[in-house]
């Protein structure tokens, strides 16, 4: 098992500031499966979503940021994705947008930001 952590946020007056989740994954696990641990997370506990997914429209938030019929994390979607070096600093990249089937690293962080447009 290896943890992810990730921190979602909008840019959107009031929910910039985001929310942070720490997920539990096989170690072989992909974006994919994280997310989907982040969704199991938001359907158990809907208060703690930052916007309300349950409302019809995205259903999760790998929907949200993941096109799994054609396998690719969407191209409006921020995305910053490192684990830790032998040292513990941030500068193993996690190339998620060029392969979502990637093994993430142990301890990944992983922000998401979607672009709300204009």
């Amino acid at each position: 098992m290896k943890t992810i952590k990730f921190d979602i946020s909008i840019p959107i007056q009031g929910l910039q500031k985001g929310k942070k989740f720490n997920v539990y994954v096989d170690d072989d696990a992909t974006i994919i499966e994280a997310l989907a641990m982040v969704d199991k997370h938001i359907q158990e506990n809907p208060n703690e979503s930052i916007f309300p997914i349950y409302d019809g429209y995205i259903h999760n938030y790998l929907q949200l940021f993941v096109n799994l019929e054609d396998g690719y994390v969407y191209d409006d979607v921020g995305i910053y994705a490192y684990g830790p070096d032998e040292n513990k600093i941030m500068r193993k990249f996690n190339p998620i947008r060029e392969n979502i089937e990637f093994n993430l690293y142990p301890d990944s962080l992983i922000q998401l930001q979607p672009d709300v447009g204009c």
